[in-house]
């Protein structure tokens, strides 16, 4: 199972420090009620709840290259979240990945995605960057490597399974 202690330690890095920074307050994890009557747990949301936030660590490409469609998928999620926030005054999605901020303000201005919401890059210090690509490396080598007979079906793996009813 993949170590994701490194991501939760790179959104309190954001939360605790870019975020202040950059808005001169501080965030905090928040349960907020959304429009629909539920509630819904965010990233980093101020004392008054006018400023929600949810905070991603992921890059716009896959380990093979392409398109990270799930990614952007989860992000997609995470805007509807937004959108049925019932204080917020302003919402933002902070990116730590640079690609999947370009990626996210190419939807944007393509018309993709929800004007209401603002793409922010946080750019994260370098060895807590490289401790999260080492981690989403070795995430992806466990995924990838999967046997053969996870992935194919048992007429592929088993000399002579072919049918005999031909």
């Amino acid at each position: 199972m993949a170590d994701t202690r490194v991501q939760v330690e790179v959104e309190d890095w954001v939360r605790e420090n870019w975020m202040r920074e950059r808005f001169r307050q501080d965030f905090y994890r928040n349960r907020i009620k959304l429009l629909s009557g539920g509630v819904f747990d965010f990233d980093a949301v101020n004392v008054d709840k006018s400023i929600v936030a949810s905070i991603s660590t992921s890059g716009s490409k896959t380990s093979g290259g392409k398109h990270a469609v799930g990614k952007m998928m989860k992000l997609r999620s995470d805007m509807l979240f937004l959108l049925l926030a019932e204080a917020p005054t302003k919402r933002y999605i902070v990116l730590t990945e640079e690609s999947m901020y370009a990626a996210c303000l190419k939807e944007k201005a393509g018309g993709r995605t929800p004007q209401e919401i603002e793409f922010l890059w946080a750019k994260i210090p370098a060895e807590l960057e490289s401790r999260l690509v080492k981690a989403r490396a070795m995430a992806s080598k466990e995924v990838s490597s999967a046997t053969l007979e996870d992935v194919l079906p048992d007429e592929l793996l088993l000399p002579g399974a072919e049918s005999n009813n031909e």
